[in-house]
């Protein structure tokens, strides 16, 4: 069962650099040809300084921090094997481009517990805002981390 006086408790932030080679290897791993996205004069074209970031770029870097998941789950005292996740949301505040160096930090927001007719769950909140070099936020993500009891 999680931990419910770790509510609150921050990650110390953790550093994801933004490459445009992973935004070029995900718009052709899901088939996405926007030019926006792809090639920089088209971008410039369309009033953008840069190509920007496709919208789910952040859940591929979500995968390059996943020591951020191993260590909060670690400090709620929620075992591995039990833990699936629930869903993931979005709120862009501002653009994310290439070479952009973003500080991430990670806070446990909640922990619901719910009876369920098959037994009961912890419904963890995770937020991580995204803040760019510029001291910009950038990017509010919302994880739903489901624990079975």
């Amino acid at each position: 069962m999680a931990d419910k006086s770790k509510i609150g408790v921050k990650l110390p932030t953790y550093l994801l650099e933004v490459e445009r080679v992973k935004s070029r290897e995900l718009m052709a791993a899901i088939g996405d040809d926007n030019p926006i996205y792809l090639n920089k004069s088209k971008a410039e074209a369309e009033g953008y300084p840069d190509t920007p970031c496709p919208p789910t770029y952040i859940t591929m870097a979500f995968q390059e921090f996943t020591g951020a998941y191993l260590e909060i789950f670690k400090m709620l005292d929620v075992p591995l094997e039990r833990v699936l996740h629930g869903e993931e949301e979005y709120e862009y505040i501002g653009e994310i481009f290439p070479g952009d160096v973003l500080h991430c930090q990670m806070t446990c927001e909640s922990i619901v517990e719910k009876k369920t007719r098959s037994g009961s769950l912890d419904l963890i909140t995770l937020q991580t805002i995204f803040t760019n070099q510029k001291d910009q936020t950038v990017l509010k993500a919302r994880s739903l981390i489901i624990e079975r009891l």
